[in-house]
């Protein structure tokens, strides 16, 4: 089986003989199957057999499914992942080589003449499972792992630090191991259990190791690969998590410098998807994070000390990372006035969530529900009616059940994250400011969506679209339905109004801010007095929710939402 793995590529090669020799793989794999299996249960697993045997019969198998590696035999190996017993196998001896140090392919028990990795193959049949659309019963291999996701997703985070620590590094197999990661990120469970095992910081960790050198030969695609894999990981843990803290740490850990670097060692295709990757989280994700204002003061300094160093001119103008950077810059660069003392900033409110409540007073008045940690009350008995008897209670405890399937991930809005809401909300109207006025209207419609990086605005008082940055879940509906309530009661108003709805960056689920303000102060910027603090003159509602609920992830091992425990507190 060991000769067969190592040669078999190379008679493969040979067209005179290569079709002829894959029919026959393919009509004796049956019986390479069950001596795979064999050697699997009956040897490798047995401690009482001579630890020599055990190893041989591990690189054996190791060597034949190697083969996955090669297009040449497609026709054999897209059986692979969906046969329940071989990817057992697989991940059984993925799992034994971080288990059992003698059983690790840089042991001094294996043999000169050991060519595969455990990595490279489990990593193979992940790839045809995707190429193919092949369905992996990932409850079949759960059970290697004793159904355990933390220890699956310690396993996968070990293999990559593992081979990050030898000298020199095999980048081809640290490659193999970040696509590994991401695979197995798009199951809900084991994507939290990654995070929680560090693997969104190691994943820094590798493209720290490709910018730090330089590459060459085949190298340069595992690079490649590896800067592609890492950021788009990166990318989709801030989108899937809650992002604020997580966009704090990796700015600590000099994730802007990092990005910048990657240019020189991505896929040469300008024009291709995986060749955005870094820049859309340089210009996009981290952009669209600086509305906060606790984001935003950690961005600046990292900025100021790239353009220092020169860090950024070895940018190619016209690429996108080129352009991604400069997005970055412009947005933090426009926001950073709204930081000087001198800038004037409007008299921040809290309104009451009980929608039969309309009081209004200063940031900071009202109590905020434990539950969901976004909505905000005067006072104990409005808070018990809205549970009662309006519609916090279904609401709350989605929200509550986001935070039982996250592990406690979900990020409460400080005071100056709010007040800072406020500037850039404010500094958007003002730049609208000659069409907002030319419309002419009692009440103003205006809605932002801050996710993008980029701005996009909708100017719609008529109501023509009122979903324009559409309801993503149960959670956003509840929030849009008391927007056309408020809408209603501001016609009464005798003051022109501006009311706003924004979107802002929240990861898994982006938060809603629905805002009002008399027009005359957004047009004359004259927040100094505040002689009328009831809404409408004043709106300041904020709402999370609980994720997206049409999630393409699979969820537990039945394809639900891990439930074992619930939050029920409130108050």
């Amino acid at each position: 089986m060991n000769t067969l793995g190592i040669t078999l590529p190379l008679w493969l090669a040979c067209n005179e003989i290569s079709s002829r020799l894959l029919r026959r793989l393919v009509r004796q794999w049956q019986d390479v199957r069950q001596w795979i299996i064999f050697f699997h249960d009956d040897i490798i697993t047995q401690p009482d057999v001579e630890l020599e045997h055990r190893v041989m019969c591990k690189t054996s198998i190791l060597e034949y499914l190697g083969l996955l590696q090669h297009s040449w035999v497609m026709a054999w190996s897209r059986h692979i992942p969906a046969d329940k017993g071989i990817m057992r196998v697989i991940s059984s001896l993925w799992l034994l080589e971080i288990k059992d140090p003698l059983f690790s392919s840089w042991s001094s028990t294996y043999t000169q003449f050991h060519h595969q990795r455990d990595s490279a193959v489990f990593n193979s049949a992940i790839l045809i499972a995707h190429e193919l659309n092949i369905k992996i019963d990932w409850a079949n291999i759960m059970e290697v792992f004793r159904n355990d996701y933390d220890y699956f997703a310690q396993t996968a985070v070990a293999h990559l630090r593992y081979e990050l620590s030898q000298d020199p590094p095999d980048l081809e197999c640290i490659a193999w191991d970040v696509h590994i990661i991401s695979a197995l990120a798009l199951t809900a469970n084991l994507h939290l259990a990654l995070v929680k095992q560090g693997s969104l910081f190691i994943c820094l960790d590798v493209l720290n190791l490709i910018v730090q050198n330089s590459w060459e030969g085949e190298n340069r695609k595992y690079a490649a690969r590896c800067v592609v894999n890492a950021t788009l990981y990166l990318k989709e843990g801030l989108e899937d998590l809650d992002g604020v803290p997580l966009v704090l740490t990796l700015l600590s850990m000099n994730i802007i410098p990092v990005l910048l670097k990657c240019e020189q060692h991505l896929p040469p295709a300008d024009n291709d998807p995986a060749h955005n990757q870094p820049g859309q989280l340089l210009g996009r994700m981290l952009a669209s994070y600086t509305i906060y204002r606790s984001v935003l003061k950690r961005v600046i300094p990292l900025i100021e000390q790239v353009q220092e160093a020169g860090e950024d001119r070895h940018l190619q103008k016209g690429s996108s990372l080129y352009e991604d950077w400069h997005r970055l810059k412009d947005t933090v660069r426009e926001r950073t006035r709204m930081l000087r003392p001198n800038y004037p900033t409007l008299h921040a409110v809290q309104h009451c969530h009980n929608e039969r409540c309309t009081r209004v007073d200063p940031l900071g008045s009202f109590r905020r529900c434990g539950g969901c940690l976004h909505s905000f009350y005067c006072s104990r008995e409005c808070q018990r009616l809205d549970w009662q008897q309006g519609k916090h209670k279904a609401y709350c405890q989605r929200i509550q059940e986001r935070y039982v399937r996250t592990d406690g991930q979900m990020f409460m809005i400080s005071c100056g994250d709010f007040r800072f809401f406020e500037s850039v909300i404010i500094a958007e109207l003002r730049r609208h400011q000659d069409r907002i006025v030319a419309h002419k209207l009692k009440v103003n419609v205006v809605e932002f969506d801050f996710t993008k990086g980029v701005t996009d605005i909708v100017f719609d008082s008529l109501r023509l679209d009122p979903k324009p940055f559409k309801i993503l879940c149960p959670c956003e509906q509840f929030s849009h339905d008391r927007w056309e309530s408020l809408l209603v009661r501001a016609k009464r108003s005798q003051q022109q109004l501006v009311l706003v709805r924004a979107y802002i960056p929240g990861g898994m689920s982006r938060k809603i801010l629905l805002r009002g303000y008399e027009l005359r102060r957004v047009l004359n910027n004259d927040w100094r007095v505040e002689n009328k603090l009831v809404f409408p003159h004043r709106l300041c509602l904020t709402f999370t929710c609980c994720g997206r609920p049409s999630d393409t992830r699979l969820e537990g091992r039945d394809g639900k939402f891990l439930r074992e425990s619930r939050i029920s507190r409130h108050g």
